[in-house]
């Protein structure tokens, strides 16, 4: 076992949603690894995030998990894959927490910010496509509060940040836009920590006016 098993184990708890990750498993689904989600979840409770904008839905999994941390905690997510939309939704009704969600259809890149409901939130998640972060980022980080969160997950695509040669086109400049993105992020001046847990997680805090790391 080396040390980042030995961490990852460590951040592991008993699974809330098993038929969620199942179902994930048997689809081939790409879910958040275990270890990033709950070190997120952790930060949710630190801040006392409750109310959540998500890019990127996938079947909930996530959102789930976020609603988890506490039954004040509420979620807006959008997803633009409409299977997945729909599956979803299944799964917020079978939990009976489609009271506490705002499920929208769209792309998160065109989607009319007034639908969405709600701002400013204590918390943005960002999981969608790799290669939009930047884009994601500066769309909905208005809609952030002054002190809220926005987190990333995936910064390290599975280790393709640091590879040199990728033979692929289309991976390797979703590679280069991941890794500018994170050397902007990097090379400004918010609040940031990248942490190697999961696939990768870049956590950034909002400055409040004046602010500054």
């Amino acid at each position: 076992m080396d040390i980042y098993e030995y961490v990852r184990n460590l951040n592991a708890y008993p699974e809330l949603f098993p038929d969620m990750l199942e179902y994930a498993r048997e689809h081939h689904v790409p879910i958040m690894d275990e270890d990033a989600l709950n070190v997120m979840k952790h930060y949710m409770k630190v801040a006392q995030a409750r109310h959540v904008l998500e890019v990127g839905t996938a079947i909930g999994y996530s959102a789930m998990h976020m609603l988890s941390v506490d039954k004040d905690v509420s979620v807006v997510t959008l997803e633009k894959d409409e299977a997945s939309h729909r599956q979803a939704n299944t799964f917020f009704a079978r939990y009976g927490v489609t009271g506490r969600v705002r499920s929208l259809l769209g792309d998160a890149k065109e989607i009319p910010l007034d639908q969405l409901g709600g701002a400013p939130f204590d918390l943005l998640f960002i999981d969608a496509s790799k290669g939009n972060n930047q884009r994601f980022y500066e769309r909905y980080l208005p809609l952030v509060k002054p002190g809220g969160l926005v987190i990333v997950d995936n910064i390290l695509l599975r280790g393709l940040v640091t590879e040199e040669e990728i033979t692929s086109r289309g991976t390797r400049k979703m590679k280069e836009k991941v890794d500018s993105f994170n050397r902007a992020i990097a090379e400004s001046d918010v609040s940031s920590a990248f942490l190697p847990v999961g696939d990768g997680l870049l956590v950034i805090t909002k400055d409040k006016e004046g602010e500054r790391r």
